[in-house]
């Protein structure tokens, strides 16, 4: 008397709900090439314009090659705004064959946050049209509000629900009327 086994089902894939990870609008920390003001500066963190020119002009620009630059100062320090354009023209003109994607203020994550927030801003939202949508909650950007603000904020208008957490366990956030 064996029994009939019966069809396993997936009632989650069955609901029609789609997920949205906020993890992949996060550039690799590995395309951000990091470049500390500080390093450029004399004794004490004080900039003195002729060191700090021959500092630029000897730097090698080849690591900024195609990635996307984090220009940040990793010490209290006090220096002029022409210091940072004074880097940012460097990287940019002194090897045609090492221009960085983009220069951005601020340190790496920092960086890899703002990348990701204006990712979302040029994200092509049809794909979620009138959509059930979970965005994940077990993602490695689960500690940058900011993106899941965006993402609620860019979605809002576009998806018929809107979840939170993972398809086994979610929160409701917002259904349209």
């Amino acid at each position: 008397m064996g029994e009939e086994s019966l069809p396993i089902r997936n009632k989650i894939q069955e609901s029609g709900i789609q997920v949205l990870d906020p993890e992949d609008f996060l550039l690799p920390l590995s395309q951000i090439q990091p470049l500390d003001l500080a390093d450029y500066l004399g004794e004490w963190g004080v900039l003195r314009e002729k060191d700090f020119r021959a500092r630029v002009q000897a730097m090698d620009t080849a690591p900024f090659a195609g990635r996307w630059v984090a220009l940040f100062c990793s010490i209290e320090a006090v220096w002029p705004p022409w210091a940072v354009m004074v880097l940012a023209a460097h990287l940019q003109t002194k090897d045609p064959l090492a221009v960085p994607k983009g220069i951005e203020f601020g340190t790496p994550d920092q960086v890899q946050r703002s990348l990701a927030l204006e990712r979302i801003r040029q994200m092509d939202t049809e794909t979620y049209l009138d959509a059930r949508l979970m965005i994940k909650a077990c993602s490695r950007a689960e500690w940058t509000p900011s993106l899941y603000l965006a993402l609620t904020q860019r979605l809002l208008g576009v998806v018929q629900t809107l979840f939170y957490g993972e398809p086994c366990s979610a929160f409701p956030i917002y259904k349209r009327r």
